[in-house]
């Protein structure tokens, strides 16, 4: 028996247990997942420093300071980003810096060039400053000891600059999991030229790799099997060799050689979930072995992308190490009609995601069936129609998600 959409989101992520870990170099870390939490062992920066080139004087000499009435003070050193201060500003002096530079002991100002009149030896002042005034105090960005990043996020361009200004190299993340594929079903046929009668081609194994290579999963194909449990078996049996995930696509209905959910229980896969109320991708069953998952998907195109994309992707990205895992959920205005409402289960419109007068719009291509894989081409997000009459009016939000 079929149970609801979110139980079975829920029962599937649940089950779910990520790859490993492995250590990498900083470099190869972009996209993913962090496995540990780190913390700042330093300030950034580490020195106070100038945010102009200018100069660095006491603010106590410039108390006094107008345009009417300037201070001048000499110059005793001029210093370059990346260079340490060798003398010490005292009263009455200042040294000149570029931007980045140290700011010499002494300084607890500093002053923009454009904002003074200087020569090689003496620079002008025409206004006060106060004590900090103009400077980048040490641990401004970063302090020592601040969490910095935690476990289960990606490593993106912000992440990979802070993991580099504290001066990591390499980083720990989850390893990429392999999803291994299997294509069963006697009607499909992996030849190129001349399509025989009564024979499908293999499109399943392509759009679920991409699918699956889309959330940062790699995918290997392990084969084609027969309308038999035996050949459905070996190809599981192979999967489990290498694979952290399996995913078979056909014979999960209850039709005489729909005979997947069999083979899982032959090769020792509890299953905990046969069927789930959604369309399309009603048919389906899952299973778990040893912590592995296998997600028996429906051999129809569309109802199998759907299923994976809405049901499996949290579980699939709990596998990967994500903490956040779960479906963020968007309101879209549907930009046009749809002839296909829910019902008593959950229906799901692909469609494509866009903004229209200010607000985040969802365009429904018409064909929606289990078999019209053609309207999934550049669909970015999935509307829930849940509960509405047919047809659902232009104009409708619906509550939804991006994939």
């Amino acid at each position: 028996m079929s149970v609801k959409y979110r139980e079975a989101l829920e029962l599937l992520a649940d089950r779910a247990c990520t790859a490993g870990t492995e250590e990498v170099d900083l470099k190869e870390s972009f996209g993913r997942i962090l496995a540990t939490d780190i913390t700042a062992k330093e300030d950034v920066p580490s020195f106070e420093r100038s945010p102009y080139d200018g100069y660095a004087f006491r603010a106590e000499d410039t108390k006094d300071a107008t345009e009417k009435y300037p201070v001048t003070l000499k110059v005793i050193e001029n210093i370059r980003a990346g260079q340490a201060p060798a003398r010490k500003v005292t009263s009455g002096t200042a040294i000149r810096l570029m931007t980045g530079a140290p700011v010499p002991e002494g300084a607890d100002a500093v002053c923009k060039y454009e904002d003074t009149d200087f020569t090689d030896e003496y620079v002008t002042l025409r206004q006060s400053f106060r004590p900090g005034q103009n400077i980048v105090r040490a641990g401004e960005d970063i302090k020592r000891s601040a969490p910095v990043a935690n476990s289960g996020f990606p490593v993106d361009a912000g992440m990979a600059g802070v993991l580099a200004s504290l001066g990591q190299r390499s980083v720990t993340v989850y390893k990429i999991p392999v999803a291994g594929i299997i294509t069963t079903g006697d009607e499909i046929t992996e030849e190129e030229g001349d399509l025989p009668f009564g024979k499908i081609r293999n499109s399943n194994r392509y759009s679920i790799a991409a699918a699956l290579e889309h959330i940062g999963m790699k995918a290997v194909y392990l084969g084609h099997a027969k309308d038999e449990i035996d050949s459905i078996c070996d190809l599981i049996k192979k999967g489990e060799q290498s694979c952290d995930v399996i995913i078979s696509t056909g014979g999960v209905s209850v039709g005489d050689y729909d005979l997947v959910p069999d083979a899982m229980e032959k090769s020792g896969y509890d299953i905990i979930v046969r069927g789930v109320a959604m369309k399309p991708g009603m048919a389906c069953a899952y299973g778990v072995k040893d912590g592995r998952l296998m997600l028996g998907l429906s051999g129809n195109p569309a109802s199998a992308l759907t299923n994976l994309q809405c049901v499996c992707y949290p579980a699939l990205r709990k596998i990967m190490g994500h903490r956040s895992f779960d479906h963020s959920i968007a309101h879209f205005k549907l930009a046009e009609d749809v002839q296909k409402a829910g019902g008593g289960a959950e229906r799901f419109a692909r469609g494509h995601s866009r903004f229209c007068d200010g607000e985040l719009c969802l365009d429904v291509p018409g064909a929606q069936g289990n078999i019209v894989i053609s309207s999934a081409v550049g669909c970015d997000a999935y509307g829930i129609l849940t509960g509405m009459s047919a047809p659902v009016k232009k104009g409708t939000i619906v509550s939804g998600f991006f994939v």
